[in-house]
């Protein structure tokens, strides 16, 4: 039996853990491998054949995973399980990982480790955005808009922050930083020394955007981005659908992203110059020796920009991102 006959992720949800059947599936009978189901779905976990000199079962590399070396139908096993419910479909996606790299002749302690590799993927590709990065996406996606609604060409591919490039939109030399936030003041977190420091060649925006609950008005996640699915030029589309996933946003969950948002006030383009509060590395590297700012490791603060840069509609923001091409 290949690593594809593994049942589907939907199949033994629905069929053992939302039951919490107790259940042992074999993928392979010698060298053994099998997916396992606790009673009351208390774990979801596999088992992996070792031969009688392999070494013992390493330490798990993750709080969320446990490892053991267990004995059972007089045969030596690697056991990997969890029994954490909000994680069993990535985990479930580990074993898939796992048992291909065994069936393709990898050991099994090597085919776990490099599985474990993967893992902060597999939890991206199938977690629930928090509120928190449910709001930021929204931010962005509404930028993405205003480019595409002011015809800017290559608005798609201007979008990079999916990308893990230093900003989140790239214009020529023109980058973009969305910050999005629910508080009634200007207030964003900045996460690291560097997102707030241009790229070599660049000028840098902050765009600031407040948003609020819209109650029965406004937008859903997933209506902006079916709005913008109507918006993106047919050949950008595949583009768009794999920046979004990179965004860790997923169809299946659209049910979970029901909070309907609107915008607060008009958003706010802040040219990140003098006075535009920032830590940098430059910033950093002139604190005194007594500081010793070079084992700063990471840095993450909030910055109030109320009152700074230019607000939807004015000469100085329209002249930085146009307006919609209809209202032009």
């Amino acid at each position: 039996m290949s690593a594809t006959a593994l049942p589907a992720w939907e199949d033994l949800r629905r069929d053992y853990l939302d039951p919490g059947l107790p259940h042992r599936l074999l993928v392979r009978a010698s060298p053994g491998i099998l997916v396992f189901t606790d009673e009351a779905a208390a774990r979801l976990g596999a088992r992996f054949e070792l031969e009688a000199n392999a070494p013992a079962a390493p330490p798990s590399a993750l709080e969320q995973i446990g490892v053991a070396d267990v004995t059972a139908d007089g045969r030596r096993w690697l056991e990997i399980s969890t029994g954490s419910p909000r994680l069993y479909e990535s985990f479930y996606r580990l074993i898939g990982q796992v048992s291909g790299s065994v069936l393709a002749d990898i050991a099994p302690h090597a085919a776990l480790a490099r599985a474990v590799e993967l893992w902060d993927t597999l939890v991206a590709q199938t977690a629930i955005l928090s509120e928190e990065r449910q709001a930021g996406l929204f931010g962005e996606l509404l930028l993405l808009e205003r480019l595409l609604q002011a015809d800017v060409t290559q608005a798609v591919s201007a979008w990079v922050g999916p990308d893990r490039q230093a900003h989140d939109f790239r214009l020529g030399s023109v980058e973009f930083e969305v910050k999005t936030t629910s508080s009634a003041k200007r207030v964003h977190t900045i996460n690291g020394a560097g997102q707030l420091s241009p790229s070599v060649g660049c000028s840098l925006f902050l765009v600031s955007t407040q948003i609020a609950d819209a109650g029965t008005g406004g937008r859903t996640l997933p209506a902006l981005v079916d709005d913008l699915r109507g918006l993106v030029p047919s050949g950008d589309l595949q583009a768009f659908e794999a920046k979004l996933e990179m965004s860790a946003y997923a169809e299946r969950h659209r049910a979970h992203y029901a909070r309907r948002r609107r915008l607060r006030s008009p958003v706010v383009l802040i040219p990140v110059v003098d006075g535009v509060p920032r830590l940098t590395p430059c910033a950093l590297a002139a604190l005194p020796p007594g500081f010793a700012s070079e084992r700063i490791a990471a840095v993450s603060y909030d910055i109030d920009v109320t009152g700074l840069g230019h607000a939807d509609g004015s000469p100085e923001f329209l002249a930085v991102i146009p307006a919609e091409a209809s209202a032009a």
